[in-house]
């Protein structure tokens, strides 16, 4: 195997072109939109103790205090892997890229921590792994204990185990939640609906809501939640088929069946006297 060793002190750094995209240029890109800046992006690679440049295997590993930039995006990580495949004529493009161990990856509005992440430049998908994995925006935090995966293209985050979103000191806590997002008016990225699926559980500042499926939107400040629901205040606990929760008013109603859907179910409630209150 034939291996180029550079050692070039607290610089060393490579620079490759990616691969061709066409549409949103390094200036316009939000988000960690590594795969979308633009035709012909050089992805600069840095490493503190150098670059191990592997031909056979065609790939690129940075060690210490790595980092890779393209555009706005900034990859940083103690070891940087870089998969690269030949153009001919044209040189070179970077198609996947791994990072392992103090994963932080930033743009101008967002930044997401890990234990690992693979970036696959040619389906414009991040994988970020860790105990747990991050992504916050200006508005949002994410995380999960299994990974976060980052769709560009989709611009939409899916968490994965013991899944949690905060929007704004609203949280939103299931097994996976996928999490669609989009541009605000002040060009920052922001979540604008989230869905939850297994052990949903959304808590406001009075009440603990359960169930199997659902939804929450940012826009209204308004979350539903299906399939053996469960409302619980203080020691009273409400059970029904559907609940809504709006979380800007702290008005929860809870109701058999979703709308649009029928069947024999009913609300049903234990209420508990307060047995402090007066006149008891």
């Amino acid at each position: 195997m034939t291996r180029l060793l550079f050692l070039i002190g607290l610089a060393a750094a490579i620079t490759l072109a990616g691969p061709q995209r066409t549409g949103l240029t390094p200036a316009q890109a939000a988000g960690l939109d590594f795969a979308s800046q633009g035709d012909n992006a050089p992805i600069e690679v840095y490493s503190d103790q150098g670059i191990e440049w592997i031909q056979d295997a065609k790939k690129f590993i940075a060690r210490g205090n790595a980092r890779a930039a393209r555009g706005n995006v900034v990859v940083r990580a103690d070891t940087l892997v870089a998969h690269y495949r030949d153009k001919g004529s044209s040189g070179t493009e970077i198609w996947k890229l791994e990072a392992l161990n103090n994963v932080r990856i930033t743009s101008t509005d967002t930044t997401a921590f890990g234990d690992s992440a693979v970036y696959d430049i040619d389906k414009m998908v991040l994988v970020l792994r860790g105990r747990p994995a991050k992504l916050t925006t200006p508005s949002d935090t994410v995380t999960a204990t299994d990974s976060i995966e980052y769709w560009e293209t989709k611009k939409l985050a899916v968490a994965r185990g013991d899944a949690l979103v905060d929007h704004d000191g609203k949280r939103l806590k299931a097994d996976t939640i996928t999490a669609e997002l989009n541009e605000n008016r002040a060009g920052k990225q922001e979540i604008k609906k989230a869905d939850a699926f297994g052990n949903v559980l959304i808590r406001t500042a009075n009440e603990i809501v359960t169930g199997e499926r659902g939804a929450y939107y940012a826009d209204r400040d308004l979350a539903t939640i299906t399939g053996a629901v469960k409302m619980t205040r203080d020691r009273n606990q409400l059970n029904g088929g559907y609940a809504e929760v709006n979380l800007a008013t702290g008005v929860s109603k809870l109701f058999p069946n979703a709308p649009g859907q029928t069947g024999s179910g009913r609300v049903q409630g234990l209420l508990v006297p307060d047995r402090g209150a007066k006149g008891r």
